[in-house]
């Protein structure tokens, strides 16, 4: 006699669709960096400001002086969209442009001393929502949860681990 498979519903995964690892990394990731970003906008340093902006300053700040479309390039998004948001940065006085002294054709971003107290400022909030989303998993779980995240970084390109 066989027992039947308990099918595990996925949020997002049509009916015939596969419900395996694929299936829930798919339908998991999106949910939860969506509401750990409702979280950390609550926070007084995310306030006008959009996830896109806070990548960018993120990159400058970790990296130093960048070419815009290099920061395009990591963020894997067109080279326009860094520039929409390299204006509303600049008009804000959070990042400068800069000539590349390697290609003249190339502006670099950089981070004014606000720009930097503003994205430090704001990775501080966005792991204090993170903590307040975890705080409730048992440590069992949050042990196993951060080794399945370790887990997943092996299918980030380097230059994101």
């Amino acid at each position: 006699m066989s027992v039947p498979s308990r099918s595990l519903a996925v949020p997002g995964v049509a009916g015939g669709e596969k419900e395996g690892l694929e299936a829930r990394l798919v339908a998991t990731i999106p949910p939860v960096m969506r509401h750990l970003l409702a979280h950390a906008r609550r926070r007084p340093s995310w306030a006008e400001m959009t996830y896109q902006q806070y990548n960018v300053l993120r990159i400058v700040d970790r990296e130093g002086p960048m070419a815009q479309g290099e920061i395009a390039r990591r963020l894997m998004v067109s080279a326009p969209v860094v520039t929409r948001q390299a204006t509303a940065l600049t008009e804000v006085g959070l990042v400068e442009r800069q000539p590349d002294t390697e290609d003249r054709r190339s502006i670099r971003l950089a981070l004014t001393t606000k720009g930097r107290r503003r994205v430090r400022a704001m990775r501080r909030e966005l792991l204090a929502a993170a903590g307040e989303l975890l705080a409730p998993l048992p440590e069992a779980e949050r042990a196993n949860l951060t080794t399945a995240l370790e887990q997943l970084r092996v299918l980030l390109p380097a230059t994101n681990r």
